[in-house]
Order: C-alpha cells, then sequence, then structure tokens
C-alpha cells in the first residue's frame, strides 16, 4: 500500500508536468498573429501536453523513466517552439541590460573597450530607448556597462558566429535551458520533476526569453552549489571539489548578484572545515582563490585596460542613486502605501539583515546548511532595489543544494540577546526609512492630449521642509510599467534649486510616449533627489479620462 501511494504521488507530480506543457500551448494560442504557424505549433502542443497527462496514469512502473526522460524533452522543446518564433521576429530588446550586454559585445569585437563607452538611444536596439532606461535619483540615467565582464565576453563568440541580432536574449534562453538540464540530471530521482517545471514557469522562461539577463549566471550558480561542500572531502572526487569555486568565481563575474552568496559559501567551507578537524582558514582562503581565478582570468583585461573604468561600471549599482524599484518593500512608496523613501537606510537594513544572516547561518549551521540559498533573497528583499529577479534567481541552485549536500550534526545553540539587538535595529531602520518627509509634494494641475491620450503638462507645488538646498526630479509611476522620464521643468531645462524651507509652484513638460493611466486606474508623482537622497511622492491619484480634469483620491 505504501509503495502505491508512492507511486500515485510521483505520478501526481509529474502530471502537474504535463499539465503545465498544456498550458503553454493554451497561452501561445493567441500569439498567431505574430507567426502564423502558432495555427499549428499552439494545438500541437497542447495535445502533445494532454496526451502525457494521461499516460502518466496508465503507463506501468518500469516505463516511468522512460516517461520522465521525455517529459523533460517535451518540456525543453515546447519552450524552443513556442519562444523562438516571437524572439526571431522582434527587432528590439525589452530591458536596458540586454541592450547594453549586445553593444559591449558588438565593441569587443571591434577591439574597443567596452567601459569606456557611453550608450545613447541611437546606438542601442531599444524602441523608445527612454521607457527602458535605469534612473538615478539625480535626474541621470545609466548610460555605461555596469556589471562584471563576464556579462559580454561569454556572449562574445555569438558576435564571432555572426549571431548578431538580439544575440543576449538567445544566449539568455540557451543558459537557461542549460540550467534546467543540470538540475534534472543533478536531481534524485523522486525529485526530477523540479526541473521541467521550473522550466515551464513563466517568472523565468518569459523573462529570460525577453531580456532578462540573469539567466547567464544561473547554470553557473547550480553548479556552484551543486556537493559544495565536497571542498573540504579528502576521499571526494577531485572534479567535485575544485568544480563549485571555480563555477562560483564565472557566476560572479557575470553580474553582481552572486556576490551577496560568496560569503555564505565561504562560511560553510569553514565550518565545514572544522568539523572535519581540519584548518577552516586556510580552506576558506583556498576556496576564495579558486573563485578569484576565474572572476580574475575574465576581468583581468579590461582592468589593465582601463581601471578606473572597469571598477566604476562593475561597482555602479552599489555606489550610483540608483532610483528605488522591485517587489520588495520598496513597493510601500513606489506604489502609494508610503509617501516618503531614504533609501540609504534600507540599504543598511539590508547590511544587518546580510550579517544576522550570517550569524544564524554559524550558529545553526546544521539546520540552515540545506536551505541558506532558499533564505538568501530576504537579505535582497530589503534594499530601494529589490527586482523581482533578485528574488527567485537562486531558487534552481538552492534546490541542488538543497538534495546534493551531505546533513550534519552540530548542537543547537541559543538565540543571543545580541542578536535580538541586531534584528530589532534592522527592523527600526526600515520602518524609519518611511517616515520624515523632507519634501511636501501637491499635485495641482495635470493635462493630457485628447488624441491618444498622453500626459502634457502639471503644475507642481513643492515645499521644502529640510535646511539646505533641493534639487528636485520628478518622474510619474502609472501602473506597473517602468517610469519612461525625468519631467522637464519649464523655463529650467537644467533643473531648479528649491531653497532652505521654500515653497514653490513649478510648471512641468512630460517626457514623450509618456501614456496616462485607464479610466479609474491608480497612479502618483514621484519626486526624487540625490542629495540629500530620498524619495518622496503625492500619495496615489485616480485618473479621470480627458484633457484637463480634477484631481480626486481613490
Amino acid at each position: 500500500m505504501e509503495l502505491e501511494r508512492a507511486i500515485d504521488s510521483r505520478r501526481a507530480l509529474w502530471t502537474l508536468v504535463w499539465f503545465a506543457v498544456m498550458s503553454v500551448g493554451i497561452n501561445s494560442w493567441s500569439s498567431w498573429s505574430q507567426w502564423p504557424g502558432f495555427a499549428i505549433v499552439a494545438p500541437l502542443v497542447t495535445l502533445v501536453g494532454a496526451i502525457g497527462v494521461s499516460l502518466v496514469w496508465l503507463v506501468p512502473p518500469h516505463w516511468t523513466s522512460r516517461l520522465e526522460h521525455a517529459a523533460v524533452g517535451v518540456a525543453m522543446s515546447s519552450v524552443v517552439v513556442t519562444y523562438a518564433p516571437s524572439m526571431l521576429v522582434e527587432r528590439f530588446f525589452n530591458t536596458d541590460a540586454a541592450a547594453f550586454n549586445q553593444r559591449a559585445t558588438w565593441l569587443l569585437a571591434r577591439g574597443r573597450d567596452p567601459y569606456a563607452a557611453v550608450f545613447h538611444g541611437s546606438s542601442l536596439a531599444l524602441d523608445h530607448a527612454a521607457s527602458y532606461w535605469t534612473y538615478l535619483l539625480n535626474g541621470g540615467h545609466v548610460d555605461q556597462v555596469s556589471y562584471p565582464a563576464g556579462a559580454f565576453v561569454l556572449q562574445w563568440p555569438l558576435q564571432v558566429l555572426g549571431v548578431t541580432r538580439l544575440g543576449t536574449n538567445w544566449l539568455d534562453l540557451a543558459a537557461w535551458l542549460a540550467a534546467s538540464l543540470l538540475l534534472y540530471v543533478w536531481s534524485p530521482a523522486a525529485a526530477k520533476w523540479l526541473a521541467p517545471l521550473l522550466l515551464l514557469t513563466s517568472v523565468f522562461t518569459f523573462s529570460f526569453a525577453h531580456g532578462g539577463t540573469d539567466a547567464l549566471f544561473v547554470p553557473f550558480m547550480i553548479i556552484a552549489a551543486y556537493r559544495w561542500d565536497d571542498f573540504v572531502v579528502a576521499h571526494a572526487p577531485r572534479w567535485t571539489r575544485w568544480l563549485s569555486p571555480v563555477a562560483l568565481g564565472v557566476a560572479c563575474s557575470i553580474k553582481q548578484t552572486p556576490w551577496f552568496s560568496l560569503p555564505f559559501f565561504v562560511l560553510g567551507i569553514a565550518m565545514e572545515s572544522s568539523l572535519l578537524g581540519r584548518r577552516p582558514l586556510r580552506d576558506a582562503a583556498r576556496y576564495v582563490g579558486w573563485v578569484a581565478l576565474p572572476f580574475l582570468v575574465i576581468n583581468l583585461p579590461f582592468i589593465v585596460w582601463s581601471p578606473s573604468a572597469w571598477l566604476r561600471g562593475t561597482t555602479l549599482p552599489m555606489s550610483e542613486p540608483l532610483i528605488p524599484d522591485g517587489q520588495g518593500l520598496v513597493t510601500l512608496v513606489t506604489h502609494g502605501v508610503a509617501t516618503v523613501l531614504h533609501p540609504q537606510r534600507l540599504q543598511l537594513a539590508a547590511v544587518l539583515v546580510l550579517v544576522i544572516m550570517l550569524w544564524a547561518y554559524q550558529r545553526w549551521y546544521a539546520a540552515l546548511k540545506p536551505v541558506w540559498l532558499f533564505a538568501l533573497p530576504l537579505v535582497l528583499f530589503v534594499p530601494s532595489r529589490s527586482l523581482s529577479s533578485y528574488l527567485v534567481d537562486f531558487v534552481p541552485a538552492a534546490f541542488v543544494a538543497a538534495l546534493s549536500t551531505r546533513r550534519v550534526v552540530v548542537p543547537r545553540r541559543r538565540v543571543p540577546w545580541s542578536m535580538g539587538v541586531a534584528a530589532f535595529a534592522a527592523l527600526a531602520l526600515m520602518v524609519s526609512s518611511f517616515l520624515g518627509s523632507p519634501l511636501g509634494v501637491r499635485l495641482d494641475h495635470v493635462s493630457a492630449t485628447r488624441v491618444g491620450l498622453r500626459f502634457t503638462t502639471m503644475s507642481l507645488t513643492l515645499v521644502n521642509h529640510t535646511n539646505g538646498v533641493v534639487h528636485p526630479h520628478v518622474l510619474v509611476q502609472v501602473g506597473s510599467s517602468h517610469p519612461v522620464g525625468f519631467w522637464t521643468f519649464v523655463g529650467h531645462p537644467g533643473g531648479v534649486a528649491l531653497g532652505a524651507k521654500a515653497t514653490k509652484t513649478y510648471e512641468l513638460l512630460a517626457p514623450a510616449a509618456m501614456y496616462t493611466p485607464a479610466r479609474h486606474e491608480s497612479w502618483l508623482v514621484e519626486v526624487t533627489s540625490a542629495s540629500p537622497s530620498f524619495v518622496v511622492t503625492s500619495g496615489t491619484l485616480t485618473w479621470h479620462r480627458g484633457p484637463t480634469h480634477p484631481l480626486s483620491s481613490p
């Protein structure tokens, strides 16, 4: 009886995989206008998924593994046949990161330093580039490479082979397919269904096929997580001992997100070394050395080429005042729940959360060893930049780590009072980030065109509550779409300076392609400042369609 239940549970899980294949076919049904072939592909994928759902329960147990292999092949094929046609007809990237990587690869292929280049919309495959820029609190936007060199060096072979049209998207999709295959191969039989199910999850695949450049480091993170604790096991295969740090070094050379995992890997190696009676500091240093090796191999040419340009680009996300954005705590201000944000306080709170998590990892190592990669996104949930990709990208690697590393036994320890104090300090910083508005914002009037319903002008009253001069910059948040640019102060194209304790009303012009919300949708005005660093909003407003209208709260 127990065996039959276990078999039925496994069948139920694989039924979800085949059902996901059906969903892919159903979701692609409406895409026939992009490519007429979808009129055949959509029902075919749907039919294959429906057949798979039935076969899971009909085939004898000794055919189970073969059907599971087939399911993975079908899942990968369905992703290719449903995403590739739309990618072939696309002319523009959907993110500035993908466009930057493509341009950087183009420059590298011509012997030019990508870190020394300034990117303009005219040089990038971006339609209405202002809709995709990453904006800064000081009224500017990111216009240079802002990742380690692996982000474009690994794409260089495609450039050489002649894949020059949206090559970043193709590379990212291929990397995600490879990551899914690794997850399938390295998962135990009872958990292999995870790989195709994650592959078919739109939060990953849709993003990675349309400009989500994080896909490139995901397979390397999976390799880094696989049996990472073998590094200090003398009888473990040699290849598994050095594979983890080398793969982590490559992942760190692609984007900054994997950097947050490095201290946990290093601390874990030290803990494993201590449990085996080895020398923890020496083993931790050796692990760091192996991580640094591929990172330097990939980045050293650019460091030598122009040290300052490389350092400026690689550290830009941490050093430049990027506007708050994402699905973390920052949502409270970008969606109008709170009307003020002090980004630097959130960054400090995130650092404290990271320290607390490392502290907890060291004290309760046995419990947290299998799951720390699942918990790591909690750190990235706190800062003022907490994009959804930061919160989900570690999940595939987390599954591999949880399913491949050895369990250990370590005596339990009590929660020290000092950890409670640190947690309280982090919470206090988070709360204070949304308190104390330095600027009053009142939207007096807004106008829009009759045809197309685009914003044209607004009248905005600002009240400086601080004792210093403030240089405000104005954005408008409409729905979940990305801001399309800063508004221009009429008569002050270079920006304005609002004196201490001053109150002033300004007229502003909307950027091009600044569309209004739909009738009765919510929107808000967002005022940013780099020094002092803050974001203040008008609070949530409700849109009433028309060229000129009264304002009302929802």
